[in-house]
């Protein structure tokens, strides 16, 4: 098994004992400035909806109308593959739709995902798209002591949708990632040993192929740049190909856990992941962090180490972060938070990331970022 050194080059305070940054910083030293147009998920009074926002030299416009994607209650169960966003709003105890909006043209189409049911009691427990085929994971109540695991197969490329199969599991399903002509799906055995288990199911022909056991507490699953699987666990990661079904193991130094495990909705680039890692402290509850699958070391981006404390208290009044990104074209960090005295509005952070933090701007929010689309 590998172990990996976590870089603490933005927490030199913990580690050498580096002051922070004073009161008398500037945040606006920089040599360029980033021209970008970013499309935001946002989240504020019980209401989730897309806002346009645009920076250039006449400054900030946030058009809150952009797409007309607006949607309430926030949803639980939702994916997001480039600038397609897909998510599942269930309408009864028997009966729900799926959503998939194209953020490049803002184009919406619903799917009815279960309609023969009359009588039942349903969990739906994942949404996975490939190309015009939708995977919706789901437990159906037979009896007060039977339940039954399956994921439903429906072809979406026609003029109506057609339900193609479903696929029986032995285990309940979490969580689905389709990668090599393969869904792969994370299931736990509720009834027996609490174990978790990985269904691969061949994407051809809709039938289960392997099964492979994972041991206990599978987290999440997600797949990288090399088109291989990542399971992610507290206290390590299992790499495996997706073709040969080979593992890898890395695990992590004792204290020194990067914390993916949880954190959802994250950006991969190239074999690097942004995601939100959790912390002791109530006020900034998660931080932006960074995560280098190549050479297995993350970095951490404790807000006290870029910001004055002015800025972080009293000018954004920075909470908990719920978004973080890389916006390739300029080559700088996004981090969206929720301001700590408005748990309905936020702001939007850029940083300069080479070599040293740096922030660029901040944009306040009538609204949570919670994902991030480019043009």
């Amino acid at each position: 098994m590998k172990t990996y050194s976590i870089i603490y080059a933005f927490l030199a305070l913990v580690v050498i004992g580096c002051s922070t940054s004073n009161d008398t910083d500037t945040i606006n030293e920089f040599t360029q400035f980033y021209k970008a147009d970013y499309t935001l998920l946002m989240h504020g009074d019980d209401l989730f909806s897309s806002q346009l926002v645009s920076i250039n030299d006449d400054g900030v416009t946030i058009d809150p109308s952009h797409d007309g994607l607006a949607i309430s209650p926030m949803p639980v169960l939702a994916l997001q593959q480039g600038t397609i966003y897909v998510y599942y709003k269930e309408l009864d105890v028997c009966s729900g739709e799926v959503t998939i909006h194209d953020f490049s043209d803002g184009s919406s189409e619903t799917v009815a995902v279960f309609p023969e049911f009359s009588a039942c009691e349903l969990e739906v427990t994942g949404v996975e798209l490939q190309d015009r085929m939708l995977y919706v994971s789901y437990v159906k109540k037979e009896n007060a002591k039977t339940d039954k695991y399956y994921v439903r197969v429906i072809d979406i490329g026609s003029s109506e949708p057609v339900i193609i199969t479903d696929v029986e599991l032995v285990m309940k399903p979490l969580q689905m990632v389709y990668l090599n002509n393969r869904l792969f799906v994370l299931m736990i055995d509720l009834e027996i040993t609490n174990e978790n288990s990985l269904a691969v199911v061949d994407g051809s022909n809709n039938t289960l192929i392997n099964e492979i056991g994972l041991g206990y507490n599978a987290k999440q699953i997600f797949k990288n740049a090399n088109q291989e699987l990542i399971i992610s666990y507290e206290e390590l990661h299992t790499i495996l190909n997706s073709t040969t079904f080979g593992m890898e193991y890395v695990r992590y130094e004792s204290g020194n856990e990067p914390k993916f495990h949880d954190s959802r909705f994250n950006f991969m680039n190239g074999g690097t992941l942004y995601y939100k890692l959790p912390t002791d402290d109530p006020v900034h509850a998660t931080i932006p962090a960074i995560y280098n699958f190549d050479n297995n070391l993350a970095v951490l981006y404790y807000y006290e180490n870029f910001l004055t404390e002015a800025q972080l208290d009293i000018e954004f009044k920075i909470g908990e972060t719920t978004l973080v990104s890389y916006d390739e074209s300029n080559g700088i960090l996004i981090i969206g938070y929720m301001k700590k005295d408005k748990a309905n509005e936020g702001g939007l952070l850029r940083i300069e990331i080479d070599p040293d933090p740096k922030v660029i701007d901040n944009t306040d929010l009538a609204g949570v970022p919670y994902l991030i689309y480019y043009p």
